[in-house]
C-alpha cells in the first residue's frame, strides 16, 4: 500500500483511519514518500507498532514534497513521531495542520511539536482541536510565536465546547479576538 501511495500520480488524498500497520509500511513510505504527488494526509487513530515506525511515519510525511494540508487525530502518536517531526519540520512544504485530540505523551513531546509547528515555514492556517495540550505545549508556542507565519489559529476545547479564534503574526503573541 506504501508504494501505491507514493507512486499513483492520480492520488491527492490519503486518509488513514484506526490503522495498524506493519512496520515494513511506514519503512517504505519514508523511502519512496519524495515520489508522491499526495497533497492531503489525514491520520486519525493510526498506530505505530515500533519506535522506528513512528520515526518512519515523521520522515515520511516530511519528504512528500506536495503535502499542503496535515491532520493528525488521535493519542497513538509515540514521542519518537514528535521529535522525528521537530528535526524534520523545515522541509515540510504543508501550509495548514489540523491537531484534533492529540496527546503528547512526555512534556518533551509538548516541546517538539510546538517547536514543529514554529519551524514549518509555509504554515498559515493551524487548527488545535480537543482537551489534550498541556501547559508545554502552549507555553513553548507563545515563547515561540514571533517564528510562526500563522494568520489564523483556531482552538476549540470540547469540555465546555467554548470557541477560541486567536489571530497571529510574526513577532506578536498569540491574542485572542
Amino acid at each position: 500500500m506504501a508504494e501505491i501511495i507514493c507512486s499513483v500520480s492520480s492520488l491527492k488524498h490519503v486518509t488513514l483511519h484506526r490503522a495498524a500497520l506493519h512496520s515494513d509500511f511506514y519503512a517504505v513510505l519514508a523511502k519512496e514518500g519524495n515520489k508522491s504527488k499526495v497533497k492531503t494526509v489525514w491520520l486519525r487513530n493510526v498506530r505505530c507498532p515500533t519506535t522506528a515506525s513512528s520515526h518512519y511515519l515523521a520522515d515520511a510525511l516530511c519528504s512528500m514534497p506536495n503535502l499542503t494540508d496535515l491532520q493528525l487525530w488521535g493519542k497513538e502518536f509515540k514521542e519518537e513521531f514528535y521529535s522525528t517531526l521537530n528535526a524534520k519540520a523545515s522541509t515540510l512544504q504543508v501550509h495548514t495542520v489540523r491537531l484534533d485530540d492529540v496527546r503528547c505523551p512526555t512534556t518533551a513531546s509538548s516541546h517538539y511539536l510546538a517547536n514543529a509547528l514554529c519551524s514549518m515555514p509555509n504554515l498559515t492556517d493551524l487548527q488545535l482541536w480537543g482537551k489534550e495540550f498541556k501547559e508545554e505545549f502552549y507555553s513553548t508556542l507563545n515563547a515561540k510565536a514571533s517564528t510562526l507565519q500563522v494568520c489564523m489559529c483556531v482552538c476549540t476545547l470540547y469540555p465546555c465546547h467554548d470557541e477560541f479564534r486567536y489571530t497571529c503574526s510574526s513577532g506578536d503573541e498569540f491574542k485572542e479576538l
